[in-house]
């Protein structure tokens, strides 16, 4: 139990009651005491047990779940074409795709919102030589996986778009959040290389 704790991204933590998380990550990360458990936590020996089994027994369903959803699939024909439009570096057929009231967040920059202020992004990236992007999917969401260099066999980062009908409503950019990355079970989309490969020829 302790590997299987050990081994599960954090974000799956998020995903357990807050008395099984803290119990959980007590006994199986941290490997304290049941006892000293109880004490910190304000519960019984028994209680803690019992929080303990039923925690663990989600755990195993969250990370068997993520192990499914970790597989290879096909790209949306939506990501699929933000990805060709950007890798042929078509900023205006990009700017055509954002809705009107559009937001852009990324960590270390105020919110950015509506079309005019969103297309600026695009400008950004557009003084960034070798940049290229591929579908990608991160526990079952599907995401874009950015690469800084067109040698790089990893992504640096990623971004995840929400759409409204075939319009981005909302871009999540990690440039500046790259850990983000290391936790999250990043897989390329089934011909996700090969299409971003193809598209920056």
């Amino acid at each position: 139990m302790r590997q299987e704790a050990v081994k599960t991204a954090v974000s799956r933590f998020a995903e357990l009651p807050t008395i099984q998380r803290s119990v959980v990550i007590l006994k199986d990360v941290l490997d304290e005491p049941l006892k000293d458990i109880a004490e910190l936590l304000d519960l019984t020996v028994d209680a803690v047990k019992a929080h303990l089994a039923r925690g663990r027994a989600r755990l195993r369903e969250i990370n068997a779940h993520a192990a499914t959803l970790a597989e290879a699939r096909p790209a949306s024909a939506a990501v699929a074409r933000y990805v060709t439009l950007f890798n042929t570096r078509n900023w205006d057929g990009l700017r055509a795709l954002l809705a009107d009231d559009v937001k852009l967040h990324q960590s270390t920059y105020p919110v950015r919102v509506g079309a005019a202020d969103v297309g600026m992004f695009f400008t950004i990236y557009a003084k960034f030589e070798g940049v290229r992007l591929a579908p990608a999917w991160a526990e079952g969401r599907e995401v874009i996986a950015v690469f800084e260099d067109g040698t790089d066999a990893k992504p640096s980062y990623f971004m995840w778009l929400e759409w409204r009908g075939d319009r981005i409503s909302f871009i999540r950019d990690y440039r500046y959040a790259r850990y983000i990355v290391t936790d999250a079970e990043l897989m390329l989309a089934v011909d996700g290389e090969a299409a971003a490969n193809k598209n920056t020829r």
